[in-house]
C-alpha cells in the first residue's frame, strides 16, 4: 500500500493530514492556574500600550482596567503594578490549542504550575510540555500549522504570536529532548516564521512538513518530507539548507551540519492487515541502514489523533490497549546519526473481541487412544455460544468439524483414525445490534489420535508353520520381534512388514514373547507394544509308538 496522500503543498496530503480538513470546533479555554504577569509601571505607560504589548489587542484595555481597579488608562502611576491575568493571556491571538492528547502528557506554565494536559487547553508563550514514553500531543497554531509532540519529549513554547490584521505568524519552539513533527502552513508574508530550536541547532521554515529530534548529549537532527528547512548550528552560526528527501544532523560541538538522504520507507507488504489478538504485532523485514524504528498508530481517518507511539530497536512493532476497529500504522527507520527516514503507512483492522476461551483438553500435543476425542474449553463470560473447527491441517483449509454455534463448553468428535489433528474454538456474544458477534478463533491446538496396536494378538500353528496376527490400521508399517526372554535380550526372529500377519517356520518348540512397533502413515513411530507370550509345539512319534511334544511330554489322544 502506498503512503496516504498529503495536504502540505496543496496537491498531495501527507499521512498526518487525513483529518486536517475537518473543523476542530470552538476551543474551550482552560485556565492553567498560572501566576499572572505583574508589570511595573514606568513613566509614559498606558493601559492601551500594555494591552497591545501583553494581549496583542489594545481593545483589551478595559479588561485590564477591571482587573486593576479601573485606573485612569492614560495616567498610570509610575512604580505601581498592573496585573495581567493568565485567563486574558490565554485568550489573546496566537498561542496553541491542544487538539489531541494520548498517554501521559504534562504541562508546566511559565510560573511553575503543572498539571495533566487536556484536549482544548490553550497554551501560550513560556508553557512547557513533557510526554511520557507512550505519550503524544497534537497542537494547532493560530495560522493552522500543526505540531505533534512524540513520546519521551520535552518541548518549550518559547513564542506563539499571531497578528490577526497582517495574518503574520511568529512561532518559536525549543526542543530539549525527544521529537516534534510539524506541518507548517505556507507563510507568504516575509516576516512570518516558524522555528524549532534545540541546544545544538535551530531549524527554520516558511511552510513545509518536517521533523526535529534531539538525543540528549548526542545529536540534533532534522528530516524534511516537504519543502525546505534552514538549519543554523548553535556553536558556529553556520547554516545549511535541507531539501525534501534529505536530513541534517548536528553532533555535539560540531561546527557544521551533516546532510544525508533519508532512509527508504520500511516494507510492510507482508504485515497482516487483520489482527486478531489484543496486542497488535507487526513484524517486517529489517531496513538497511536503520538502527531503530519509530512507529505511530491512529484510528483510520483521524490522523492527528495518534493513539500510541513508540521507538524500537528491532523490526517488530507491538501496540497494546487498543479497542477493536480500523487503524493506520506509520513506521519509519532511524539511521545511526538519529535522522528519521521516510515513513510508510499501512491499514490495520483489529478484531480481537470477544476473546476466545482457553482450551483445556486435550492438551496441546496430547495423545488420544480411542476413536473419540472430547474437546473442552473454559466458559467465556457473556458467551451465547461457541464456534469450533477440527482439521487435519493447521491452516484449517478443509475442516472435518465446522460448528458455528455450540451451546456447551465441550464437544465429542467421533470416528477418528490415527493421525494428527488441530482444533480451535471462538466465542460468540450478542452484539450491540442484537445480532451474534463472533470473535476470533483461539490459536490452533494439536492432538494426536493413536489407536492401540497389537491389543488383539492371534497365534495359530499348522505343522511347522506358526502364524502371528494382530490388529492395526491402514497405512501402518510394523516392526515385529520375537524373543525367548521377556526383556528381548536376544532376538529369535524379526521382520518389517506392511501386513498385519507374519508366518514363521522352523521355530523350535518352546515359550516365546512377541512385541510390535507400529509406524503410522504420517511417519509417527510408536513405542513397542507390551510383550505377549505364546508357545510353539512340535509333535514326534517315539519308538514305543506314543506321541510326544518337542519337549518330551507325552500327548494323550482322545
Amino acid at each position: 500500500m502506498k503512503n496516504l496522500p498529503s495536504l502540505g503543498a496543496g496537491i498531495r496530503l501527507s499521512a498526518w493530514a487525513v483529518a486536517a480538513a475537518c473543523a476542530f470546533g470552538a476551543a474551550a479555554v482552560h485556565a492553567q492556574q498560572a501566576e499572572p504577569v505583574r508589570h511595573l509601571v514606568r513613566d509614559g505607560d498606558t493601559l492601551y500600550d500594555l494591552a497591545q504589548a501583553y494581549l496583542e489587542d489594545p481593545g483589551q484595555w478595559q479588561a485590564l482596567a477591571r482587573e486593576n481597579g479601573n485606573p485612569n488608562p492614560l495616567r498610570l502611576k509610575p512604580g505601581s503594578v498592573i496585573v495581567v491575568p493568565d485567563a486574558l493571556l490565554r485568550k489573546k491571538p496566537g498561542g496553541a490549542r491542544v487538539v489531541h492528547v494520548s498517554g501521559g502528557v504534562r504541562y508546566t506554565t511559565r510560573s511553575g504550575s503543572t498539571g495533566a494536559l487536556e484536549r482544548d487547553m490553550r497554551l501560550i508563550d513560556g508553557d512547557r510540555l513533557s510526554t511520557d514514553a507512550g505519550g503524544f500531543a497534537t497542537l494547532e497554531m493560530a495560522d493552522g500549522s500543526v505540531v505533534r509532540v512524540a513520546g519521551d519529549s520535552e518541548l518549550r513554547l518559547e513564542r506563539l504570536k499571531y497578528n490577526l490584521t497582517k495574518k503574520r505568524a511568529d512561532t518559536s519552539l525549543v526542543l530539549d529532548k525527544g521529537r516534534v513533527e510539524s506541518r507548517v502552513s505556507p507563510q507568504r508574508p516575509t516576516r512570518s516564521r516558524f522555528q524549532v530550536d534545540t541546544p545544538l541547532m535551530a531549524a527554520g521554515v516558511r511552510g513545509t512538513e518536517f521533523g526535529v529530534s534531539m538525543r540528549e548529549g548526542s545529536a540534533a537532527t532534522s528530516d524534511v518530507l516537504e519543502g525546505e528547512v534552514e538549519l543554523r548550528v548553535a556553536r558556529s552560526g553556520a547554516t545549511a539548507r535541507v531539501a525534501a528527501g534529505l536530513g541534517g544532523a548536528v553532533a555535539t560541538d560540531a561546527p557544521t551540519a551533516t546532510l544525508t538522504p533519508l532512509l527508504a520507507a520500511p516494507d510492510l507488504s507482508g504485515v497482516q492487515a487483520l489482527q486478531q489478538r489484543p496486542i497488535i504485532d507487526l513484524a517486517f523485514p529489517a531496513l538497511a541502514g536503520a538502527v531503530s524504528y519509530r512507529a505511530f498508530i491512529w484510528p483510520a481517518h483521524t490522523a492527528e489523533q495518534v493513539a500510541s507511539n513508540l521507538v524500537t530497536a528491532t523490526s517488530r512493532v507491538r501496540f497494546a490497549g487498543l479497542e477493536d476497529g480500523d487503524y493506520v500504522v506509520r513506521i519509519n527507520g532511524v539511521d545511526a546519526q538519529g535522522i528519521e527516514g521516510r515513513p510508510v503507512t499501512w491499514p490495520i483492522r483489529l478484531k480481537a473481541r470477544p476473546e476466545p476461551p482457553v482450551t483445556i483438553a486435550p492438551p496441546d500435543g496430547g495423545v488420544v487412544e480411542q476413536t473419540e476425542a472430547v474437546l473442552r474449553w473454559t466458559a467465556a463470560e457473556g458467551a451465547i455460544g461457541y464456534r469450533l473447527q477440527v482439521s487435519r491441517d493447521q491452516a484449517f483449509t478443509a475442516p472435518l468439524v465446522d460448528e458455528g454455534m455450540l451451546s456447551a463448553d465441550s464437544q465429542a468428535v467421533r470416528g477418528l483414525a490415527s493421525g494428527n489433528y488441530f482444533w480451535r474454538v471462538g466465542t460468540v456474544i450478542q452484539g450491540k445490534d442484537g445480532k451474534p458477534d463472533a470473535g476470533p478463533y483461539s490459536d490452533p491446538r494439536r492432538f494426536m489420535v493413536r489407536l492401540p496396536v497389537g491389543g488383539k494378538l492371534g497365534m495359530s500353528q499348522q505343522g511347522d508353520e506358526v502364524v502371528l496376527s494382530w490388529d492395526g490400521e491402514e497405512g501402518q508399517n510394523y516392526l515385529v520381534q520375537v524373543a525367548r526372554d521377556i526383556g528381548f535380550a536376544g532376538i529369535a526372529a524379526e521382520r518389517r512388514t506392511a501386513e498385519r500377519k507374519w508366518a514363521l517356520e522352523s521355530l523350535p518348540a518352546g515359550e516365546y514373547f512377541v512385541r510390535i512397533q507400529a509406524t503410522d502413515g504420517d511417519g509417527y513411530v510408536r513405542d513397542f507394544t507390551r510383550p505377549q507370550r505364546f508357545r510353539v509345539t512340535r509333535t514326534v512319534r517315539s519308538g514305543d509308538g506314543s506321541l510326544r511334544s518337542g519337549d518330551g511330554q507325552e500327548i494323550q489322544l482322545p
